[in-house]
């Protein structure tokens, strides 16, 4: 009898179900704490599962990097869906207008298309394990910001309200944020994660401000899209530098005045009520 109670807590502990309020003015989500994270690297039937309910679109800011020269950018889909015009911001008042919107079937990733493109960042080809460090860089809250992460492994994000996807997906714990002072990491969804290397090793899709925890689309997940938009390959010797926990802010700071990490802009038409 000990021993069955004893499964039942264990198996509580791992497999516990949570909620989440999407932001209404920012872009990053916040899910229900994962209890337990298995190690990386493959996603099971098993994992964990983290809820998210996507509510009513409206305007909002995000953040997008550069994955080819030539205009290819990557962000999550929850930043660029329900918009009725996209922007990548190149300066104050002045940005680039999307002209191509390709989403992922099942994970919170899109590619978007502009006509000309910035130095882009190079892709991972390696699953981060535990333990290792991660570099998210971009645009909480709409303004520059970095967070300083360790992965903890891997879960699954279950997306419902205007879409429905079902996506392995990688917990990081987060160490460091920069501006010390920043509320919440709002807006920072659709940045890239960097490695140690400097490639990118996942793409931010939400987080949960209680538990101090991030959450990427891992690898497998921007491989299938870039798959299904092969013009949008990543360029070969594209950008890469090594980065760690003494640097990241300051490369921060570097890409996003290269405009290899920029920010999304997302308008979204009121529709007017009849008096």
């Amino acid at each position: 009898m000990n021993r069955f109670i004893y499964l039942l807590a264990l198996l509580s502990a791992l497999y516990g179900i949570v909620t989440a309020i999407m932001s209404a003015q920012e872009s990053l989500r916040r899910p229900r704490e994962v209890t337990s994270v298995p190690p990386p690297p493959r996603a099971g039937p098993n994992d964990p599962v983290i809820e998210i309910e996507v509510g009513t679109k409206g305007s909002s800011t995000g953040t997008a990097f550069a994955i080819t020269d030539n205009g290819w950018w990557l962000t999550a889909r929850h930043v660029a869906h329900g918009c009725d015009a996209i922007w990548i911001q190149t300066g104050p008042r002045k940005g680039l207008r999307v002209q191509e919107i390709h989403f992922h079937p099942n994970a919170d990733l899109a590619l978007l298309r502009t006509q000309t493109g910035r130095v882009p960042l190079g892709l991972s080809s390696a699953t981060p394990g535990r333990g290792d460090d991660g570099y998210s860089l971009g645009y909480p809250q709409g303004r520059p910001g970095d967070v300083h992460a360790r992965a903890i492994g891997r879960a699954r994000m279950k997306s419902v309200g205007r879409y429905h996807i079902n996506e392995p997906i990688l917990a990081w714990a987060e160490i460091k944020r920069w501006p010390h002072d920043l509320p919440a990491l709002g807006g920072l969804s659709g940045g890239p994660m960097l490695d140690g290397r400097g490639h990118v090793a996942g793409v931010l899709v939400a987080s949960s401000k209680r538990r101090g925890r991030v959450m990427t689309a891992t690898q497998s997940s921007i491989q299938e899209l870039l798959t299904q938009v092969p013009q949008a390959q990543n360029t070969p010797g594209t950008l890469t530098h090594p980065i760690n926990a003494k640097s990241f802010t300051a490369r921060g700071q570097s890409l996003r005045q290269k405009l290899t990490i920029t920010k999304v802009i997302c308008k979204v038409r009121q529709t007017r009520r009849r008096p």
